[in-house]
Formats: C-alpha cells, sequence, structure tokens
C-alpha cells in the first residue's frame, strides 16, 4: 500500500513538473520564427502582457528620408539605444492606417501579406539583435500621400513596445519613363563602341556615388557618449533669445550649442499654440515642468523621447500620473541625431491638467500668468530626477521672449562636494598615515595627554567624520531627502557608496571607544578589524569622490578632476611604498644595533626613535603638502563648476 502511495506521489510529481516545462518553454519561445497574420491589425504579442510605454522605449525606428517619390526606396531601420531585441512586426501604413507599399529587402525576416504582397516583415528567429535593416518601397501608391513606418519591438517575452512610430514620410506620385529609354540609347552607342567606351565608363561612377548620398552616416554618428565640448547644430539652439526663450544645463550653454540637455518654448505664428523643443545628448528622454514655484509639486510636466510625447503632472516627488486634460498635445517631430536625440510638440495655453494634493486644480494660464522652468532628463522608467535637473531662478510669462534665465542656486551640492573632499583627501589619508607608520616616532612626547602620533590620528578621523556628516547633510537638504531609484542608482552608484562609506566610518570611533587593552587575547581581533573597517572606508570614499566627476548637478571640468584624484591617489600608494621600506629597514637596523646599558631612571633611559624617523618626517610633510594642494585644487574646480 505504501508504495502505491508512493508511486502515485511519484506520477504526480513528474505530471506537475511537465506541466511546469511545457509553460516555461511556451513563455520563452513564443513566436520564435516570427508573428503571426493574426496580429497584422493590432500588431499586438498575444503574450498576455501590456505593451510598455512608449515614452520610455529603448528602441527606435528610423527611415533615411521624409520626402520621396514613388520611383525612389526607402531604407528603414530598427535601432536599439541598449538593450537586444529578440522579435519585430513593421509595416507602412498610410493616414487611413492602411498598409501600403511592399518590402524588398527583407534583411533574414520573415514577410506577411496583411493588405498586399509582402507588406508587412517579421523577424524569422529568436535570435537576439541590436539593429534590422530594411527596404522598402511605395507600390501602389498614386498622388500624395503621407505615411509612417509603424511597429512592434519585442525585448522579451513579457517586454515590449506596441506600435512605435518613425518620422512621417511624404510620398509624391512620380511616373518611371527611365527604364524605357534606356535601351535605346544603346544601340545608338554599339557602332562606335571603342571610342563611347570612356562615356561608357562615366555612367558607371553614378553606383559609386549613391552610397554617399544615402545618409548611411546616421546609424554611424550615434556613438555611446557624445563629447562634453560637442557643440550640437540641432534645431533647438537656431533662435535662442531673439526668435524663442531657451533654458538648459549647464547655465549658459544655450548660445553655444554645448547642452547637456535643454528645453526652447515660444507661441506659435498665430498666437495660439506653445511650441516647445526638446534636446539631450545621448538616448533618453527630457523632461520639462510648468511650476508656480521653484521646487516641483503639483505641477504640469511634458516628457518627450524619440518615441512619444506625453503629459503629466506631479504632485511631490512620487511618481507623476498621466494628466486627464484637454490641452492638445501634439508631437510635430522626433529623431535622434547624431547621437543627440530632439523632439518638438505643441500644448494649449489653457488647461487643467490634474488635482493636487490639496485637492485643487492643477492649472495652467500661459497669457496670465508667471512661471518657473524645470527641466530634467533621464532613461528608463520615469522617476524623481535628483541630479540631472535644473530649475529658472526667478517665474517669467512663457509667452515673451527673454534674453536668457539663471538657474537655481546649487550652492549646497558645491558645499557638499568640498566637505567631502576636505574629510577624506585632507583628513582621513593623512590620518590612516599617522597610525600606521609613526607609533615608533616621536617617542616620549605627548599632544594632549596622549602620544602625538595617537592625537593627530585621532583629531584628523575626528574631523574626517564630522565632515563627512556636514556633508552629507547638505547633500539631504539640497535633494529634499533620499529621491535616487534604482535605475539612477545603476548609472551612477555615488548616493550608495557615500551613505556606506558614512556608516563605516562612523563604526570606526565606536569600536575604538570599546577596544581592547594591549596585551589581551582580543586586541589582535580589534586591530584588524579596525584597519579592514577603515581601510574599505577610505576606498569608498575615494570612489565616490571620483564617481562624483560624472554627476550632472555640478558641471565640472571631468578631466582636470579627474586627473587630480588619479595624481593624489598615486602619490598616496608611493608614500605608503617609501613609509613600508623605511620602516623594514629601520627595523633590521634596530635589530644589528648594539644598545649599551643604562642604569635604570636615568636620562638616558628615554626612548628613542625608531632609526629613519628624519626620513619618515620628512615624507610626512611632504604628502601632507601635497594632499593640501590637491584639496584646493578640487575646491576651485567644484567651484567655478556650473
Amino acid at each position: 500500500m505504501e508504495r502505491k502511495r508512493r508511486g502515485t506521489r511519484t506520477l504526480t510529481m513528474i505530471s506537475w513538473f511537465l506541466l511546469f516545462s511545457l509553460n516555461f518553454i511556451h513563455s520563452v519561445t513564443g513566436y520564435s520564427s516570427g508573428a503571426p497574420d493574426s496580429q497584422c491589425g493590432s500588431l499586438t504579442p498575444g503574450h498576455g502582457f501590456d505593451s510598455k510605454d512608449l515614452l520610455f522605449a529603448p528602441f527606435q525606428i528610423k527611415v533615411d528620408k521624409t520626402e520621396m517619390t514613388t520611383t525612389e526606396k526607402l531604407n528603414i531601420e530598427i535601432k536599439s539605444s541598449n538593450p537586444e531585441f529578440l522579435g519585430y512586426m513593421i509595416q507602412v501604413r498610410d493616414t487611413a492606417v492602411t498598409v501600403v507599399g511592399e518590402f524588398i529587402d527583407l534583411a533574414g525576416g520573415r514577410s506577411l501579406d496583411c493588405s498586399g504582397k509582402t507588406d508587412t516583415v517579421s523577424h524569422s528567429s529568436k535570435d537576439a539583435k541590436t539593429s534590422v535593416k530594411l527596404i522598402w518601397k511605395p507600390t501602389g501608391l498614386t498622388g500624395t500621400t503621407e505615411v509612417q513606418v509603424v511597429g512592434t519591438v519585442v525585448e522579451d517575452y513579457s517586454t515590449y513596445y506596441v506600435k512605435l512610430k518613425s518620422q512621417k514620410i511624404q510620398i509624391e506620385y512620380s511616373a518611371e519613363p527611365e527604364p524605357e529609354s534606356e535601351p535605346e540609347s544603346e544601340p545608338e552607342s554599339e557602332p562606335e563602341s571603342e571610342p563611347e567606351s570612356e562615356p561608357e565608363s562615366e555612367p558607371e561612377s553614378e553606383p559609386e556615388s549613391e552610397p554617399e548620398s544615402e545618409p548611411e552616416s546616421e546609424p554611424e554618428s550615434e556613438p555611446g557618449a557624445v563629447p562634453a565640448n560637442y557643440a550640437s547644430k540641432s534645431p533647438a539652439f537656431q533662435g535662442c533669445g531673439s526668435d524663442k526663450n531657451c533654458f538648459g544645463q549647464p547655465s549658459g550653454c544655450e548660445s553655444s550649442g554645448t547642452c547637456e540637455f535643454m528645453f526652447s518654448w515660444k507661441l506659435n505664428e498665430a498666437g495660439t499654440k506653445m511650441v516647445w523643443e526638446g534636446f539631450r545628448k545621448g538616448s533618453g528622454y527630457v523632461a520639462v515642468g510648468i511650476s508656480e514655484d521653484a521646487k516641483m509639486g503639483d505641477d504640469t510636466m511634458y516628457i518627450c523621447s524619440q518615441g512619444a510625447v506625453k503629459e503629466y503632472y506631479a504632485t511631490g516627488k512620487s511618481k507623476p500620473s498621466d494628466s486627464t486634460s484637454d490641452s492638445g498635445l501634439k508631437l510635430l517631430k522626433a529623431e535622434t541625431k547624431d547621437g543627440n536625440m530632439y523632439c518638438q510638440f505643441e500644448s494649449g495655453m489653457s488647461f487643467t491638467a490634474g488635482q493636487s494634493r490639496k485637492k485643487r486644480s492643477i492649472e495652467v494660464q500661459i497669457t496670465d500668468r508667471k512661471y518657473h522652468i524645470h527641466i530634467a532628463r533621464g532613461t528608463g522608467a520615469l522617476s524623481y530626477h535628483s541630479q540631472d535637473r535644473q530649475s529658472t531662478e526667478e517665474p517669467s510669462s512663457l509667452n515673451v521672449v527673454y534674453g536668457s534665465f539663471g538657474a537655481g542656486s546649487n550652492l549646497l551640492l558645491k558645499l557638499h562636494g568640498i566637505c567631502m573632499i576636505a574629510a577624506w583627501i585632507g583628513c582621513v589619508g593623512t590620518g590612516i598615515i599617522f597610525a600606521r607608520y609613526f607609533k615608533t616616532t616621536w617617542k616620549g612626547e605627548q599632544l594632549l595627554g596622549k602620544d602625538k602620533w595617537f592625537s593627530a590620528h585621532r583629531l584628523l578621523m575626528t574631523l574626517g567624520i564630522v565632515l563627512t556628516m556636514v556633508g552629507l547633510i547638505l547633500a539631504f537638504v539640497h535633494t529634499q531627502g533620499w529621491q535616487y531609484d534604482a535605475q539612477f542608482i545603476r548609472n551612477n552608484p555615488h548616493p550608495v557608496t557615500g551613505i556606506i562609506t558614512f556608516i563605516l566610518a562612523l563604526i570606526q570611533p565606536i569600536m575604538a571607544a570599546f577596544r581592547p587593552h594591549p596585551g589581551t587575547s582580543k586586541r589582535p581581533i580589534f586591530n584588524i578589524a579596525h584597519w579592514l573597517v577603515g581601510s574599505i572606508a577610505f576606498m569608498l570614499g575615494l570612489t565616490s569622490i571620483f564617481l562624483a566627476s560624472n554627476l550632472a548637478a555640478v558641471q565640472i571640468s571631468a578631466i582636470g578632476y579627474v586627473v587630480c584624484c588619479i595624481i593624489y591617489v598615486v602619490m598616496y600608494v608611493l608614500a605608503h611604498l617609501a613609509l613600508t621600506g623605511n620602516m623594514v629597514w629601520a627595523k633590521a637596523k634596530q635589530k644589528t644595533e648594539v644598545t649599551p646599558l643604562r642604569e635604570k631612571g636615568s636620562a638616558a633611559e628615554k626612548e628613542e626613535d625608531l632609526p629613519g624617523s628624519t626620513f619618515r618626517k620628512s615624507v610626512l610633510g611632504l604628502f601632507s603638502l601635497f594632499s593640501f594642494a590637491v584639496f584646493i585644487t578640487l575646491t576651485v574646480l567644484i567651484s567655478i563648476g556650473n
């Protein structure tokens, strides 16, 4: 009986395992050989999940022209800015949402006949992809037609973006008489084939010029990082200060076209709509907020990317909500060129975006009120922007063109950086050297009732902890608390490394307060723990300082800043090597010296420094001066940064 029960349980477990395996296989594979014909209209995978927000799509559908004739071909590319994708389904639709034309180069994909022959392309395998290039021809179109490439890109089974759109393409009908005229010219050239051989070589040069005319440079000109001093030719910068208002980061970058990100705004020609233009280096989104004060909260915001534009309203630092207004928001243009994202859209002049925390309406009255402008950039999901953001210092009328805008102060953030550099480069590094190499120097000499090395070590470490605490408070006051999400931490873990550094630094004096007496059995354990925690804190402190060079909140000379930090680390290591060598030599020398007997209690019995104390003091003095020079240099770089 028992054997029968065991057999039943075994069969049950096997059945559940098989069912789970089948379900898992289905969830992983999906339509690995391409989308089915049943999805021609919706372009939605039948995976049972909702489409992700197109605003934050890491994929883009690019076209090589926005105006063409029916005799030309359109180059289409599905481009990923970061993750690979597994599948896709692409069509070209007219304004009546009818699938038109045909694909003549499928790039290894699978064709579908949704409305006509080969008018849709899907993937043919589940291999990971970063780019797919297709060629489409406007077969069957007459007159003037406006079309748009529409498609769905599948990142994985549960993550996909439905109905991504390209720029709109205007197509003019053109007859094709050329193929008939070419055969007539060939017989004329045959009787004099040798003399005409040179002219025949001239037409052969035309195909060579075609690759130059094709805009294949766009994919090549999308590097992962755009140089900081790169002057963009984006239309967002054209007319700044004369035809429209512009505001970017760092301050004053608008006239030179060197902004990391920016927004411009003006009235349209009829004076009935606001026209906004967003720009940023790299891929992602840019956001602009309209606020009655210098802080975000109960405000209206627009967020645009290469995929779409959306309106939100914010009620503090929580995730913004979709706006319920009818502001006439309309995307006019969106593109990625030379590694930069640009978008243009228009909005209404008077509308209600949503409801505030105090249950009052969040209204926008552009013609009657003055507003602060907040701008920010980000990647991935929408979250509070604690670093990559900028706000105008004073409110202004958005329908009036001003010369320039002053940015809000980031003084607290600069003071935060100066405090941290003073703590970890100015104090802690030197304090570690005192504790490690100067216990046998200044023997018998005391300061504040303790050996000189110990008093110096304790003073420097205490200053380091106090400065770290002050710096941390300044940072939290500036950001109004902890405002960092997982996406921000993945991009730059500076806030996390800084917090861990402070916690470890705080543990050190607590650990020292309960240290065992010298000579006891637990003293070696304390020595190892104290050394280990202190070393990790110091390394993380320097790491945090390095990472600060990549934060956009304070625009500093990244090269000069990083070079100074690297030089400090090199000199710190050299100081340790020099002092370690000195200690090895000094201890060896002490063992070989013959010490004469001295009468107990006499002045001659006074303890002497370990040999080489003059060298150690010289290295300490030079390193201290060098540390101070690095601190001053970094302080100047932070102070003059935007």
